[in-house]
């Protein structure tokens, strides 16, 4: 399990086990001036993978802490790299972002920064494992498409296909088949991919829910109806504007 650590807040003179971890990748002297400084301001730094501490009847918001803790620990297994540096990024909020508190108002805790992450990261893993739900193998693509499994493999590479890895095992969600069309997929899958401001599990979310762009069809059957030009032309529009 990759390691996070986490900035938060404690009890000031709050007694009990030394609150840095051992193997703190911080090679300096100090360590013990570190952490007499942290405690003084209120602060202790925690490896989330190391931490299973019952709630503290004296910290009402140690409850929260522990659940954040464990929502982090289910989402640092999952997590890719990108994902993985949105957390680090999360839990390391810098005083001085730049903007006026006068106007925007003081920039959020670590805590307050991490739930939020955690909170929409949790909403895509669970909208990913629906996805991967609905989706079918990689060799029941090649048997579906009459082509080879390692052909399936060259086209999710080319991006020709779309997919996702559950594990080690490609799942090719069901929207991009079109038995009607000679190659039995949608055309140009690789062209939207590109023009979509999203990964697979987004994509796949847009092109299936009603769009008033196309008079209230989903994207699939935008494309199925009238290619995929207009589909591919206000996906890059998205893009455009930031989404």
């Amino acid at each position: 399990m990759a390691e996070i650590l986490v900035v938060e807040r404690m009890i000031v003179g709050r007694r009990g086990t030394r609150r840095l971890p051992k193997n703190l990748p911080w090679d300096i002297p100090g360590r013990d001036q570190l952490e007499q400084a942290l405690q003084n301001a209120g602060l202790a730094i925690i490896a989330v993978e190391k931490v299973d501490e019952a709630p503290s009847p004296a910290d009402p918001s140690s409850d929260d802490k522990s659940r954040l803790r464990a929502e982090l620990e289910a989402l640092v297994n999952e997590a890719n790299e990108s994902e993985l540096a949105r957390l680090e990024e999360a839990v390391s909020v810098s005083p001085d972002d730049g903007l006026d508190e006068r106007f925007w108002g003081p920039a959020p805790d670590s805590m307050t920064a991490a739930e939020a992450v955690v909170a929409d990261l949790t909403e895509q893993f669970a909208q990913r494992r629906d996805l991967a739900a609905n989706s079918i193998s990689r060799e029941a693509a090649a048997e579906l498409l009459g082509i080879s499994p390692q052909s399936i493999t060259d086209k999710l590479e080319s991006r020709k296909l779309v997919g996702i890895k559950v594990g080690r095992e490609w799942r090719l969600p069901r929207w991009q088949f079109a038995p009607d069309n000679t190659t039995g997929t949608l055309p140009e899958l690789n062209v939207l991919q590109a023009a979509f401001p999203g990964g697979p599990v987004s994509l796949s979310r847009w092109m299936m829910r009603p769009n008033p762009e196309f008079d209230g069809r989903t994207p699939r059957e935008e494309a199925i109806t009238h290619g995929s030009g207009s589909v591919i032309r206000v996906a890059r529009n998205l893009t455009a504007a930031g989404w």
